[in-house]
Order: C-alpha cells, then sequence, then structure tokens
C-alpha cells in the first residue's frame, strides 16, 4: 500500500469515527474488520474489534436473523437488508450491504440510525 492509499485509508477512518451512526465492516464469516467509534460504544456482550467473530456481540435470537442475512447475501442477494430494533430505549434502524468482489459475496458493511430526533424538527 503507497503513502496516498494509507493517508486515504486514515482520512476515511477519521470521517466515519466522526460519525454519529454506528458502522462496522465485516468479512464473509462474520469477522469484523472495521467498527467505528460509534459502534465500538454500542452494548455488546463482546467488545466489537477487529478480528472478533460479529456473532459474539449479539444475542441469539439476533444471532438468528445475522445467520439469515448471510445466507441471502451469499446465496447472492444484492439488496440491503433493513430493520428496526430497540436498544436502550431506542428504536433504530438497522441497514446491512452486501459487499461482492468479482461476483463474490465478501461481507458486508452495516450502519445504524437512532429513529429519535435530537432537537426541534426543521426543514430546508
Amino acid at each position: 500500500m503507497d503513502d496516498s492509499s494509507t493517508e486515504r485509508t486514515a482520512l476515511l477512518e477519521s470521517m466515519l469515527d466522526h460519525m454519529k451512526i454506528a458502522v462496522t465492516c465485516v468479512d464473509a464469516d462474520g469477522k469484523i474488520l472495521y467498527a467505528n467509534a460509534a459502534a465500538t460504544k454500542r452494548p455488546s456482550k463482546t467488545p466489537r474489534e477487529v478480528g472478533v467473530n460479529i456473532k459474539e456481540c449479539h444475542k441469539d435470537a439476533t444471532n438468528e436473523k445475522i445467520t439469515t442475512i448471510f445466507k441471502d447475501f451469499k446465496n447472492g442477494r444484492r439488496e440491503p437488508h433493513h430493520y428496526v430494533s430497540t436498544a436502550g430505549g431506542k428504536k433504530e434502524l438497522v441497514t446491512i450491504i452486501p459487499v461482492f468482489e468479482g461476483g463474490v459475496y465478501s461481507g458486508c458493511v452495516s450502519h445504524i440510525h437512532t429513529l429519535e430526533l435530537e432537537g426541534p424538527e426543521s426543514s430546508f
């Protein structure tokens, strides 16, 4: 990896770490490749760290969803999965997006948005 690629990666990770949404990237087997600061702060059975399998971070019921989602992606589904979760009394929209390299499922990116508004609503 050249210096410019390393700098781009560092810049992208810095940008993601400043976001309030949780972003996690995993490989096709569920091993965490990246988790931004918001993701690492989420309640979890095991810390969300690089190298940990994402299933170690969740309850059994959630792991059943994860298994189904991964099977869908491994079978070629390219559309994201969306579902609403409740964590800490807040509703969150979970989106899991598959990543394919050379037509082969290589992992996915998830992002989690809190559905409750913070502050007054505004329109532009």
